[in-house]
């Protein structure tokens, strides 16, 4: 739903509430807008309006913690970190015997490979937003990613 067919709707509703509208309320979901519109002294009028499926973008995760296996996360002054864009399934190499796109140690610049994250059947290479030196790799081949989990630690250079 575009944002002129919901100021319509808002418009529209609006005027069925008529001149003493008291309060308005519009609430972004995952599957669409929820409007309340709060008359002087009345009950509140609620209307839903369903997003295409298309159009919905996905919540934003809770605080991803990292894995058993890698090293206590590094703190925020180490560096920025290379974040996962989506859920999935974290992968550091293109197929199982292969060597991992990159290591802590390696050097990496800003567009290169440096995982694919599996999400429905579709393998989706993740490049690195910036360059510098990969200090930490944070999550465990294999394991679940969310949106916004930092996969590696980098140090600019």
């Amino acid at each position: 739903m575009n944002l002129s067919r919901i100021k319509e709707s808002l418009r529209e509703l609006i005027d069925l509430a008529g001149d003493e509208v008291a309060e308005i309320e519009v609430e972004k979901r995952l599957f669409g807008w929820r409007v309340r519109i709060s008359k002087g002294g009345s009950q509140p009028i609620v209307h839903s309006v369903a997003a295409p499926a298309a159009a919905a973008a996905p919540a934003p995760a809770a605080a991803p913690t990292p894995s058993d296996d890698a090293e206590p996360a590094a703190s925020a002054d180490s560096g920025p970190s290379i974040v996962s864009p989506m859920v999935g399934t974290f992968y550091r190499s293109p197929s199982p015997d292969a060597a991992p796109f990159v290591k802590e140690g390696d050097v990496v610049t800003a567009g290169q490979t440096v995982c694919i994250i599996e999400a429905m059947k579709i393998m989706n290479e993740i490049e690195a937003e910036v360059s510098g030196r990969v200090t930490n790799v944070l999550v465990d081949n294999g394991s679940p990613v969310e949106y916004n989990t930092p996969l590696f630690q980098v140090e600019p250079s």
